[in-house]
Parts: C-alpha cells; structure tokens; sequence
C-alpha cells in the first residue's frame, strides 16, 4: 500500500513537472490601447547643454516651432510623445504603432528586434528610426536618423538635431494602469551629459476611442492665434 502511494506520487511529481516544463514562456507585455499623460504625469528636470547651446538666442527654437505649428507640419519627436490628447499604440510581433489624435497624419514606427538602415541613405524623418529589443519586461527602443523638421524643443531644454540620439524604456506599473517610458537623449551639438526624464500614462478604460484631430493651415484666424506668441508679433 506505502509504495503504490510513493509510486502515485512520483507519477503525479513528473507530470506536473512536465506540465510547468511544457508551458509557454510569459509573453512579453502589451502596450497596445490609449494613453493620457495626466498633468502629473510629467518628471523632468533641467538639462545640461553645452556651452554653445547655450549661447543660441531660444527664441529662435520658439519661432520655428509656431511655424511648424502653423503650417500643419508633422510635428515629429518628443512632441509627440507630449501631444495633448491621448497616445494610440498599437503592437504586434513586429512592431509597435503610436499615433497622436493632435500629430496631424502622423504615426511612429517602433521595429521590434531590427536593425538600423544605412544613414547615409536613409532619408530623415521627424520621428527619426526606431528600433527596439526586450530587457525582461522592458522594451529598449533606440532612434536615430532625425530630421531638422517639425516641433524641435525637448522637455528640459534643449532642442532636436540631425545629430539626436534618443533611448527609449518602456515599462508597465502598477499592474498595468501605468505606462512609464523614460527618454534619454544625446546630442554633442546640445547636450553637456545625457538628457533623462520620465513620462507616466494613464490606461483609458476599454471602449474609448480616439478621434482625428483637423489642422486646417488655410484658417488665418487659427493662424493669427498661433502667431501671437512670436518674439516681436503684432499679430
């Protein structure tokens, strides 16, 4: 009777073994859904620029960034990321899709475990080249391959160039309620030492839906509005 018990439990012991041996590895987390940035959702302390950075007059960032503005440009990165309306991200095994209701006709492309192409023939972009590996259950995402265009202020101080290189990490909290993604951008024509701070968005409940944001470059009223807050505007 003892050894059929034994032998009972030895069967058992191996299958349920087996069983855990058998069983898939955790998937990698979903960032798929929409995303508010709360207005507590934003820690980023001052930058450290260059000393020639320093000496560049800021209106001349504040200026190019109202005419992209204006003309209904791509806003391109870190704007992006900071739109004023919730973050759309869409994920696969392939890749992830972020688009902002208020980034007229943009989206943002994140390769998942792919390689740069060749910059000297790649064409920059506003959001540059975004790549992108797991570290446990963090998604490193790398991007280069920037362009001049679009909104160019970087939270903190600073601004983007074609010499910007950004690192991304993405990370969900508080069991999924959360998404932290903490920027970190280097740029030799900018920044003095890396340039870190952390975005939290909030989940938005299932069912909600984005909408398509309309920038009409035409609207001279819209303009004018915009304008206004140009250095020496008498709009």
């Amino acid at each position: 009777m003892f050894s059929a018990v034994l032998l009972l439990i030895g069967v058992f012991s191996g299958n349920f073994l087996n069983g855990a041996q058998n069983q898939p590895a955790s998937a990698s987390p979903d960032f798929s859904g929409l995303w508010e940035l709360g207005y507590d959702g934003r820690s980023v302390p001052p930058a450290t620029l260059t000393v020639k950075a320093q000496t560049r007059d800021p209106k001349e960032i504040v200026t190019h960034d109202l005419n992209a503005m204006r003309w209904c440009i791509l806003v391109g990165l870190p704007q992006l990321m900071d739109p004023g309306e919730p973050l759309d991200i869409v994920q696969d095994s392939k890749q992830l899709l972020i688009t902002g209701d208020r980034a007229p006709g943009q989206a943002r492309h994140i390769y998942l475990n792919a390689k740069h192409p060749d910059m000297d023939t790649f064409d920059p972009q506003v959001v540059g080249h975004s790549t992108a590996k797991w570290q446990g259950d963090t998604l490193v995402v790398d991007t280069i391959g920037f362009s001049d265009k679009g909104m160019l202020a970087i939270p903190g101080g600073g601004w983007r160039t074609e010499t910007s290189h950004l690192v991304e990490r993405y990370r969900l909290l508080d069991g999924g309620r959360l998404l932290s993604i903490t920027f970190t951008w280097e740029d030799p024509a900018v920044f003095e030492k890396p340039h870190t701070y952390e975005f939290r968005y909030n989940r938005l409940p299932e069912g909600t839906s984005a909408h398509t944001y309309r920038c009409d470059a035409s609207d001279r009223s819209r303009a004018d509005f915009i304008l206004r807050a140009l250095p020496g505007s008498n709009h």
